[in-house]
């Protein structure tokens, strides 16, 4: 073999190294409004969050990996501060029909469990499922219920809504997407990736820009 193609070889060799470590992940941006229960009485509440899942697939290979929750909490009458938790994403509903989607978080004073249950019956009703947060907000320390408690139907005390049907909630959330440890040539395959992922052939109708 030639010294050329020696360097050849040992060229495209260091240049894949960086490409066999990388971990290709995504970000986005979520944002949900609705009521709570809470302390005796119904309030406003909203969530603004940052979603990070730091290896896109290690998460489609396995439904329990986690992604990463930052953000604001907006409660009534409680001072808004920031909030940080996990996301569990499509993992299978336990003792139940579908899929959950998982969401803890906690701030300086309140701690938040709630479920988005995805059921597996094809078509639109998947965007009420997905855009629709049930759970409990309490005091820092409480016992908080368990998944298939929110199951049930009668563990949870509030209601979020990602609100779909406002074009500007629609228009940020399409538009937040960020890669994260991508090169630039896989940019596009991963988000479209992450959509199919979640919508399925609603991804066509809800991104069509990206699919």
């Amino acid at each position: 073999m030639t010294t050329f193609l020696h360097k050849l070889l040992l060229l495209t060799g260091l240049a894949l190294l960086p490409v066999l470590g990388w971990a290709r992940g995504i970000a986005f941006s979520e944002e949900m409004h609705g009521y709570a229960y809470h302390q005796g009485e119904y309030r406003y509440v909203s969530v603004y969050f940052k979603v990070v899942i730091d290896d896109i697939d290690a998460w489609r290979a396995n439904p329990q990996h986690l992604a990463k929750l930052s953000g604001e909490l907006v409660l009534d009458r409680v001072p808004a501060g920031s909030v940080s938790g996990s996301l569990q994403i499509l993992a299978p509903a336990p003792g139940a029909d579908g899929r959950v989607l998982t969401y803890r978080f906690q701030g300086a004073a309140l701690q938040f469990v709630g479920i988005k249950h995805v059921y597996n019956n094809a078509g639109p009703d998947m965007l009420d499922d997905m855009s629709t947060l049930r759970g409990v907000f309490q005091t820092q320390g409480q016992a908080q219920p368990s998944v298939p408690d929110l199951l049930k139907g009668d563990a949870w005390t509030s209601e979020l809504h990602f609100e779909w049907w406002q074009p500007a909630t629609l228009w940020n959330f399409s538009w937040s997407f960020s890669t994260i440890a991508t090169p630039w040539y896989e940019e596009l395959a991963v988000k479209i990736l992450f959509l199919k992922t979640i919508f399925g052939n609603l991804a066509k109708v809800l991104f069509p820009w990206a699919v």
